[in-house]
């Protein structure tokens, strides 16, 4: 297929939920951040516990897309209107916050609103630049015009996704479905920000048994259980919550804060069971019992035939 093939096709590509998402990887997933997102009844849902989007009651606005944690969404992302890092917003135009931050880490500093803009901005563009106070950024700045953006004026769809991926990348490679497609990391927020990390993971290492759930399952790789210690790298964390669902004990909560990025360990101690002499880990240095052990009723497995 032809270039211009190939960009008809990806500019009707529809968009759709992939197996990313981690209610594939869990059906105690309790997140819904896609189908809270989304502004149009019906137009997703839960069928089979799992979100699915009717594409022909979806609007493409790019919201659900824009608030998946683990950007398992496809689609091609919505045309937005550019000006000498300033971002025009059009009438009836949809954004998130986490939209407006990632604008922000790759350059903008100008918000343009019109007459007709929705009047729930000045309380977005408020959350936005305090949250870029606690990241320690220049807030963005609030420009009003009566004037209608004209053609001329607002980037072409190939000028925009320049504008995410602007490292020299040719026009061919810019133009296949596979980077109109424009989803996974490039609407991740913790990578715009490599210094800041938005959630903390909390272990509570009295409850923890080490059963490596949470390491096994995070998409983000925030837990690794070595050898000798317990490793939790909030910075990368999105906020899916997958882990505080799938932990058996009920030992990891996540509470949303904004602070400089840190990298911190628990520290393990190896031990011998005192019931069935196996080795294990544990987070608490006097335990004697694996917890397979620990949790054993008394008088299992004992016969009370003579």
């Amino acid at each position: 297929m032809g270039m211009i093939g190939n960009w008809l096709e990806s500019l009707d590509y529809k968009f759709k939920v992939t197996d990313g998402c981690v209610k594939e990887k869990s059906t105690r997933a309790t997140c819904s951040k896609c189908t809270d997102a989304c502004p149009i009844e019906g137009a997703m849902a839960l069928q089979d516990g799992k979100p699915s989007i009717d594409t022909e009651k979806c609007t493409e606005c790019g919201l659900c897309m824009m608030a998946c944690p683990v950007q398992a969404i496809e689609g091609v992302f919505p045309k937005r209107n550019f000006l000498d890092n300033q971002l025009i917003v059009q009438e009836q135009e949809r954004y998130s916050v986490k939209e407006l931050l990632i604008y922000r880490a790759k350059g903008l500093t100008s918000i343009v609103l019109t007459e007709k803009t929705d009047t729930e901005w000045p309380d977005k563009i408020a959350e936005t630049n305090r949250m870029l106070a606690q990241l320690g950024k220049q807030p963005y700045t609030v420009k009003e015009s009566s004037e209608p953006m004209t053609e001329e004026e607002a980037y072409t769809r190939r000028e925009l996704f320049t504008f995410w991926g602007k490292e020299g990348k040719s026009l061919v490679r810019e133009v296949t479905p596979a980077r109109w497609r424009f989803n996974h990391s490039s609407l991740n927020l913790a990578s715009y920000y490599p210094d800041s990390q938005f959630y903390e993971p909390v272990i509570e290492s009295k409850t923890c048994s080490l059963c490596k759930a949470c390491e096994a399952l995070c998409p983000k790789n925030c837990f690794t259980i070595m050898e000798e210690s317990f490793a939790i790298s909030p910075q990368s964390c999105t906020g899916c919550r997958l882990c505080t669902d799938t932990c058996p004990e009920q030992a990891i909560t996540l509470e949303r804060e904004i602070k400089n990025a840190g990298t911190h360990a628990l520290e393990l101690f190896k031990k011998t069971c005192a019931d069935c002499e196996q080795p294990f880990q544990t987070l608490q240095q006097n335990d004697e019992k694996c917890p397979t052990c620990k949790n054993r009723k008394e008088g299992y497995l004992r016969s009370n035939i003579c």
